[in-house]
């Protein structure tokens, strides 16, 4: 059964071919039709038309029959860079029963991968590359990680059927085709739309095969690195994903946006990751993973029963154990390299700061962000809005898009609701003002809570924002402070 289906989806894959074929033979014989017909119109538009469709189509199949894998992401590690690295790969390909990557690659995400370039539906292989996440070797064990490497590897070890490969690279070729397709012309979208359905069929007839391999795959490397190292890396695999999607989203990408750089990547990560105020939120993602959708076309099983599976074979673990990290010569200079490998040539000119400076600096910036309407319809200056309002221009200040809930909502709630707003950006440029006179700072925690160290001004705020309000109570509370200054990032 299980080889039958193989050969079916081998089947299926040529049978793009034959497809193609047969919608290009019929585009040539209508268009001969309108011909000998003597329908010299429409035998121009659908020579147009059809010429358009038959282009899509050959660019559609010499996509699918080319090369895979021929985006280069992440940053290439040589043997002579990692040597322990590659050691550890070069003894997990041996185990496997595999030929080693010719290259590896250190990737700014959670997860591992390998790939391979392949022509004609996996049928001509050449250049392995394995990709390692960082944020697995900044958060796991040398075993775990050695799970996951073997793992990987397996994929190029299952022995079961040659056709299993020519199945998976077929998935991904399949992939890539309607991917680029849809993302160019309407005629291609026209083509990728007929292959839908194809390749709908194609993706259920091989899940189970897929399905299977991944099974297998973890049995391997289940078999090297032990059932614990097994069992404790898929579970620790989404712990490790929100951890970064936490760092990246809440720490990192806003202090680079602002033109700041931690000290050391790889330590602040790993200080993320050991954070008492993070252990409970990472614990609850550790015993109740996300559950991902699964549909009939899934390529993975789902997670529970991986665990099952592994946990069935009880093999002893060997060999003591260390910090992945403990693999890499340099591991500071490997993060840094991985994070911004796509805009290495701005890593110089961003400041390196320790986290307090730097959660300092992130929340200034979205401070920024959030008063920066305020500051352009105000007249440039904290100075200059409390102005405003003494005037009796708060109207002018309101945001002239605010909507509480819909567009019925009565013309007094939708006003209170645009105070509100205001109050907010006020409040930001107030915190901006005594920030940057070095009377507060923020600080934030690693779940992204940020606390603004300095006077509770609220009460005055809401006071100068108000319709007949005054702002004689803020301006006494800023007093010695050069209101005058516009923030900027």
């Amino acid at each position: 059964m299980f080889v039958m289906r193989a050969v079916v989806a081998v089947a299926l894959l040529v049978g793009v071919y034959v497809l193609v074929l047969v919608v290009l033979a019929a585009i040539v014989l209508v268009d001969v039709l309108f011909f000998v017909n003597g329908r010299p119109i429409g035998f121009i538009w659908f020579t147009v038309i059809g010429g358009m469709l038959a282009f899509a189509l050959l660019s559609g199949l010499f996509t699918l029959a080319g090369s895979s894998d021929d985006e280069v992401r992440g940053e290439l590690v040589g043997e002579q860079d990692e040597p322990e690295l590659w050691a550890l790969v070069h003894r997990l390909s041996a185990e496997v029963g595999t030929r080693p990557p010719d290259r590896i690659f250190i990737v700014p995400e959670a997860n591992a991968a390998v790939s391979q370039r392949t022509r004609l539906l996996g049928l001509v292989a050449s250049t392995r590359r394995m990709y390692v996440g960082a944020p697995l070797l900044a958060s796991m064990t040398e075993r775990q990680l050695s799970f996951v490497l073997a793992h990987e590897l397996g994929h190029y070890g299952n022995r079961d059927t040659r056709l299993i490969g020519v199945v998976v690279a077929g998935r991904v070729a399949l992939i890539r085709m309607l991917t680029k397709l849809n993302n160019r012309s309407w005629y291609h979208v026209a083509v990728a739309m007929m292959f839908v359905s194809y390749a709908k069929l194609y993706f259920a007839v091989t899940a189970s095969l897929s399905r299977q391999q991944e099974f297998a795959a973890d049995a391997t490397a289940t078999r090297i690195a032990g059932t614990e190292a097994a069992v404790s890396s898929l579970q620790e695999l989404p712990v490790v994903e929100a951890a970064w999607s936490l760092f990246h989203d809440k720490h990192f990408r806003p202090a680079w946006e602002a033109g700041f750089l931690p000290t050391t990547i790889f330590e602040a990560f790993a200080g993320l990751r050991g954070s008492p105020e993070l252990r409970a939120h990472l614990d609850a993602v550790r015993q109740n993973p996300p559950q991902r959708q699964v549909s009939q076309y899934d390529s993975h099983p789902p997670l529970p029963e991986r665990i099952a599976a592994v946990t069935a074979l009880a093999v002893p673990s060997r060999g003591a154990d260390r910090p992945a990290g403990a693999l890499l010569a340099d591991n500071g200079a490997v993060m840094d390299k991985t994070l911004v490998s796509t805009l290495v040539e701005e890593l110089g000119v961003k400041r390196r700061v320790d986290w307090a400076t730097l959660s300092h600096t992130a929340v200034r910036a979205t401070r920024v962000d959030q008063s920066r309407r305020l500051v352009r319809v105000g007249g440039g200056s904290l100075g200059a809005v409390l102005d405003a309002l003494d005037d009796g221009k708060l109207t002018s200040l309101l945001r002239t898009d605010a909507r509480p809930g819909t567009a019925t909502s009565a013309p007094r709630v939708r006003r209170e609701f645009a105070r509100g707003l205001l109050i907010a950006e006020l409040t930001a440029l107030v915190e901006l003002t005594l920030a940057d006179q070095n009377r507060a700072r923020w600080e934030s925690d690693w779940l992204g809570t940020t606390t603004f160290h300095g006077p509770d001004l609220g009460t005055e705020i809401e006071q100068a924002a108000d319709d007949r309000g005054s702002t004689a109570g803020l301006r006494a509370a800023l007093a010695g402070l050069s209101l005058d200054q516009a923030p900027t990032r």
